[in-house]
């Protein structure tokens, strides 16, 4: 296991040069991420050592209002669940004597920053909307899933708090899904879906650290501690990267939309716990912070392997192609290719090596022909008055029902919190038992 990056004592100038700057990373010199640097900021985003040591000290900060409504919850399942659930769905003020963990958790959900704008929220869902479904599953699935498998420390947390390599299928569309809530009209509204379930989500993080906690071969030295300040930026970052990514498909954002998708993006950061230093707010920002949490995160091994390969090979069950037949055969091979290429071309050949990501085949000659075929179609849905918002309302149903029928088809169902905690006891005894053979 990688160790994290440590940084000798610099002077105090040396530490604050400016020309002094981090180091690129091969994953930032080549393919998209080196197009998307050189193209949109240039060399102004690196950061300096100073900058570096303090977003190192990320690894060590957790979540604490969401830890402490965990361990409650764990002294009283019943009664803080059902408290925080009717809290969660109807608000504070219909419990009775709420907990004071509850209250807390709650508070800071309620509490909204004051730079929250809802009409870029809106604009946001409107741009993200258009936007088809098998696009979104397309980039999700290639790239942001195998771009969140970088760090063998995040690795070792997702395998602990989850069977990712078994259930990557309902994984993508879990994450999928979630996403849609966030970008749906009024999805990240107090009593939206976005907001709900990302509040969710956060106590299932909290849930999988309070499970790691409780094992022995956690070190906290060159892992910090589980579920940290800079793993929510390695999972988050490809996520919200997308959204803006599929530019490349075709489907184009104006300046002020992807403002406002950047802006939609910072508030569900801040609903799902990240903390205010590291939200974003602009595209040089997120791109910094790429920067950094590539020098800090990125070592691919065996994990990143073993994922991005599960990812990849969940294409044909996603689709619904992997049954017998001759044709299911030919469609399973094409699927996968296609999102295999996607994954080459956007996450360039250095990193694709490292963690297998096959040759290019002959469906990457099909990518011309989709980034046409989507251009069109997006630029056509927008040219007339009032059609940008008549695209967006067909495509949020069109979404909502494709991704309803693959949850169907797939069985797939939400994060259990106690799942989450049994899954990481069953892991931790699997990784003493490899220990003792």
């Amino acid at each position: 296991m990688p160790t994290r990056p440590t940084s000798i004592r610099l002077s105090t100038s040396r530490l604050h040069d400016r020309a002094d700057r981090l180091a690129p990373k091969p994953i930032l010199s080549e393919g998209a991420p080196r197009l998307a640097m050189s193209l949109l900021v240039g060399d102004s985003v690196r950061p300096t050592r100073a900058q570096a040591r303090a977003f190192a000290r990320f690894a060590n900060t957790c979540d604490p209002v969401a830890d402490d409504l965990v361990a409650a919850m764990r002294r009283d399942r019943t009664r803080i669940r059902a408290q925080f659930e009717q809290a969660l769905e109807h608000g504070i003020e219909t419990v009775d004597d709420p907990a004071p963990e509850v209250q807390a958790f709650i508070d800071a959900l309620d509490d909204v920053p004051f730079w929250v704008d809802y009409d870029k929220l809106d604009l946001a869902a409107q741009a993200i909307a258009r936007m088809p479904v098998s696009t979104l599953l397309a980039f999700t699935t290639a790239i942001a899933f195998p771009a969140s498998y970088v760090s063998p420390r995040v690795n070792d947390v997702l395998l602990r708090g989850g069977d990712l390599a078994k259930r990557a299928a309902a994984r993508i569309v879990e994450t999928v899904s979630w996403s849609m809530d966030c970008t749906a009209p009024g999805g990240m509204e107090r009593f939206g879906e976005g907001t709900k379930n990302t509040a969710r989500v956060r106590v299932v993080h909290a849930y999988i650290r309070a499970g790691i906690d409780r094992v022995d071969d956690w070190n906290t030295d060159t892992h910090g501690r589980p579920v940290n300040q800079l793993h929510y930026c390695v999972t988050m970052i490809p996520i919200a990267g997308v959204a803006l990514a599929v530019m490349a498909a075709g489907h184009w954002y104006s300046r002020r939309e992807r403002d406002a998708i950047v802006h939609l993006y910072r508030y569900v950061a801040h609903t799902m716990g990240v903390t205010a230093e590291l939200q974003v707010t602009s595209l040089d920002e997120l791109l910094r912070l790429i920067w950094l949490a590539v020098w800090s995160e990125v070592d691919p091994d065996d994990s990143s392997r073993a994922l991005t390969d599960a990812a990849l090979k969940a294409v044909p069950r996603i689709y619904g192609v992997d049954g017998p037949g001759p044709a299911n055969r030919i469609k399973s091979w094409a699927y996968y290719h296609f999102h295999a290429d996607l994954a080459r071309l956007s996450l360039g050949s250095g990193y694709s090596d490292a963690v297998g990501i096959p040759r290019l085949s002959p469906m990457a000659a099909l990518y011309p022909l989709w980034f046409a075929r989507n251009l069109v179609r997006d630029r056509l849905s927008v040219a007339v008055p009032g059609g940008a918002a008549r695209a967006a309302r067909r495509g949020h149903r069109e979404r909502m029902r494709a991704v309803g029928e693959v949850k169907q088809r797939l069985d797939v169902r939400p994060y259990e919190r106690d799942g989450a905690v049994h899954t990481v006891g069953e892991r931790d005894r699997e990784l003493r038992a490899g220990r003792t053979r």
